[in-house]
């Protein structure tokens, strides 16, 4: 196998497509619940997710909402921050680990926005990878010319699916309902202040901790899951840790020169030791999984929009760097860098 150099690197970075984040937004199911009323829901001891997990609150839909009107809220609100018009997006690429209706979440979002007919409509999987996925999808296709102007959305409603006596508490009682949206365009066309620019992406599958975690449709309509907390808990703190480590290298960025860390968040216990493995401040972690719940894809979706919020703050000088790190079920994960 040949090893690439850091001159090789180089190169590849200087020939990449130069991709900008221009606005970003982030919802949440609208009704907030007390997490030990979740511990009720689901027949666990009362303070359980709060002492186990560290999560104070869940975040779930209302009656009238779903994974489309989370989309569309988070999508409008992206396009208004960029004041972009709807007729402008080339294409929507999104993602979601619990919408399996058809049309599908891009095409039922690209009739919603009413944007113009030209405009490609792409769904892509990973399930809390899915918003890394996304990216480095959007920068290939602005990188081919088939786009200059690219929303990516993820929206994720577990609260229809991870229902009491469908699933184990210690399962479902972690996930919350949220979308998350971004407005990427080419930076030969131009971008706002207080854009990103895109890095590199980092991908992967660590096999062995496939059977960590399954879902899967039973016979008689319920959710078949396996699930090994204690074992998926140290794969998830472990596989991160490499991840944030790679993206270190690779760019060359320190981590304790990063504004924030946009990854996916199992739990917020789990955050607090990937953060003091990584010898970096827990507060450089937005607190999402902490008020909301594991959000699926749209957890690394939150992060980034707070962290993006954050840096716009400060002035140009002053922002730092942004690492992307995730996992997704199999376990697949990925990670990737922004800068200002």
């Amino acid at each position: 196998m040949t090893q690439r150099t850091s001159g090789d690197r180089t190169h590849q970075r200087k020939n990449a497509a130069r991709v900008l984040i221009i606005s970003s937004a982030a919802v949440t199911g609208s009704r907030v619940i007390p997490s030990e009323e979740v511990d009720r829901a689901f027949g666990m001891p009362v303070g359980k997710l709060r002492s186990r997990a560290g999560i104070e609150s869940v975040a779930y839909v209302a009656e009238g909402e779903n994974e489309l009107a989370v989309a569309a809220s988070a999508a409008q609100e992206a396009l208004r921050a960029a004041s972009c018009g709807a007729q402008e997006p080339d294409w929507i690429v999104a993602t979601s680990e619990t919408h399996h209706d058809y049309p599908s979440l891009s095409a039922q979002l690209h009739s919603r926005l009413l944007v113009r007919e030209n405009c490609g409509a792409l769904d892509v999987g990973g399930a809390c990878l899915g918003l890394l996925n996304a990216l480095a999808v959007t920068q290939s296709l602005i990188a081919s010319g088939q786009a200059k102007t690219v929303l990516v959305v993820t929206a994720d409603v577990h609260s229809r699916t991870l229902t009491p006596g469908r699933v184990a508490g210690e399962f479902g009682g972690l996930f919350g309902d949220g979308a998350s949206a971004f407005l990427l365009r080419s930076a030969d066309s131009g971008g706002a202040t207080a854009s990103y620019l895109l890095g590199e992406f980092i991908f992967g599958c660590a096999g062995q901790y496939a059977a960590a975690i399954h879902v899967g449709d039973a016979k008689d309509g319920s959710l078949e899951v396996q699930f090994d907390g204690e074992a998926l808990s140290r794969a998830a703190i472990t596989r991160m840790e490499k991840v944030i480590t790679s993206v270190e290298l690779r760019s060359g960025i320190p981590r304790d020169s990063v504004g924030g860390f946009a990854t996916h968040q199992p739990n917020p216990r789990l955050v607090a030791l990937l953060a003091k493995q990584c010898g970096v401040s827990p507060e450089t972690f937005p607190p999402i999984a902490r008020v909301s719940g594991n959000l699926g894809s749209s957890t690394c979706g939150g992060a980034l929009h707070e962290t993006l919020q954050q840096a716009s703050k400060r002035s140009r000088r002053d922002r730092r760097p942004i690492v992307l790190a995730s996992l997704g079920p199999g376990l697949l994960f990925g990670g990737g860098w922004l800068t200002p």
